[in-house]
């Protein structure tokens, strides 16, 4: 009998142990189960012959807070990995990018950049001031309307280079304009950011003139870097040392313009774009891209796409301002259509062009999220303003793929790495 008790002891003993290890390796178990709906949610996309993305994006959704909140989009671990795989997402539009092409349409892209970022603040601005004014904390001030136009400035470009990719149309005119554009506009939406900040809370925000050295200071010195990086790597191509190590030197270097881009305001993204662009240029390209894209396209991009769905919350408290918050998304979504397709137009590029060019820009994703989060909690905007930017992010997201698709379904692919 007392054996049978010590061995009923060690049992249990057994188990907690089992069940302590579980918990401490949960984030394993939860990572592979991300890969598999991410996998599934992607096979049943390309059968209904939308892109992989959409249905990877829907699956977050359904395993996030909004529906069933199996998976905490929160997760240290899980954020980290989605965030290197935007990275490396940004990294292979870089490397697919014609540098040539690029410089030929610096000032295409600047005013595709300029009526991208001018019209969503002036309509984000205006509309909520004079229709919705209840919704507008300070007792309707301008100044907190000015907010949320900016909010409404940002592109989030991840999601149209992952379906530019997938059509092989990355590299085409429309491609690398979508990509240059974004560039441009995320520098003014900081900009523009810095400065409404600085006028609602006085104190809280940087001076828009530190800022905006700092963003020169790191456009300069990426591009002397780059150069350096280039012509080392340039000068060392057939060494077999070099070689063997170039692709971690790429993930280094990457990593590295990432982190720096982030120090001096600039976001991370536009870092790894920058890294990809340098190593586009050099005898490596081809293999740096193929064993990347082999890593981040089955790991890491995926797990990216699954924790925007997982990282959005809509409660049913959106019913009770849902033509404020539906306003919202329309002036998001049209104005930016609008603004850069009309810069586009003005660019010299067709009527289709534009359209595509306007559309690959519309969505929305983690940096309005991030300062309409800032806004909220410092009372720049209210609830009903939040949670429609959370509509926003959820509404652009999905539609975003299937209308590029739609706009490019007569392009001819381009070559892709």
């Amino acid at each position: 009998m007392i054996e049978g008790l010590y061995q009923g002891d060690a049992l249990q003993m057994n188990f907690e142990n089992m069940l302590e290890a579980a918990l401490e390796n949960q984030f394993l178990i939860e990572i592979a189960f991300i890969l598999l709906m991410a996998t599934i949610g992607g096979w049943i996309a390309t059968i209904i012959k939308m892109p992989a993305v959409l249905g990877q994006i829907v699956v977050g959704i359904l395993l996030g807070p909004t529906l069933f909140d199996l998976i905490n989009g929160h997760n240290e671990i899980i954020r980290s990995m989605a965030d290197i795989g935007v990275i490396f997402l940004m990294f292979m539009a870089g490397l697919e990018t014609d540098l040539k092409e690029l410089k030929r349409s610096g000032k295409q892209v600047s005013t595709i950049a300029m009526g991208g970022v001018i019209l969503p603040m002036l309509l984000g601005t205006l509309i909520p001031f004079y229709f919705f004014n209840q919704y507008i904390p300070n007792n309707g001030s301008i100044v907190n309307a000015l907010y949320i136009g900016a909010i409404l400035t940002a592109t989030s470009v991840s999601i149209s280079v992952s379906v530019l990719r997938d059509m092989k149309q990355l590299s085409g005119k429309q491609g690398v304009t979508i990509l240059g554009s974004a560039i441009i506009d995320d520098v003014l939406a900081i900009i523009i950011l810095a400065v409404v900040t600085g006028l609602v809370a006085p104190g809280e925000a940087q001076s828009i003139g530190i800022l905006t050295s700092q963003m020169i200071i790191f456009f300069v010195a990426s591009i002397i870097l780059g150069y350096m990086i280039i012509k080392t790597l340039n000068k060392f191509a057939q060494m077999a040392t070099w070689r063997d190590r170039i692709v971690i030197i790429s993930v280094i270097v990457c990593f590295f313009f990432a982190f720096v881009s982030e120090m001096f305001s600039v976001a991370g993204i536009t870092g790894a774009y920058i890294a990809g662009v340098i190593f586009s240029v050099t005898s490596y390209r081809h293999k740096v891209a193929t064993t990347i894209q082999t890593m981040a396209y089955n790991l890491f991009t995926p797990i990216f796409f699954v924790s925007i769905g997982l990282k959005t919350q809509i409660t049913s408290e959106v019913f009770d301002y849902l033509g404020y918050a539906i306003i919202i998304v329309i002036i998001a979504i049209v104005s930016k259509i609008l603004g850069a397709g009309i810069g586009a137009k003005v660019s010299q590029f067709t009527t289709k062009e534009s359209l595509q060019i306007g559309v690959g820009m519309i969505a929305r994703a983690e940096v309005a999220l991030i300062v309409a989060t800032q806004g909220l909690l410092r009372g720049i905007i209210s609830d009903p303003t939040f949670t429609s930017i959370v509509l926003l992010v959820v509404i652009s997201t999905i539609i975003t793929p299937p209308l590029l698709k739609y706009l490019f379904k007569d392009e001819t692919p381009k070559e892709v790495l």
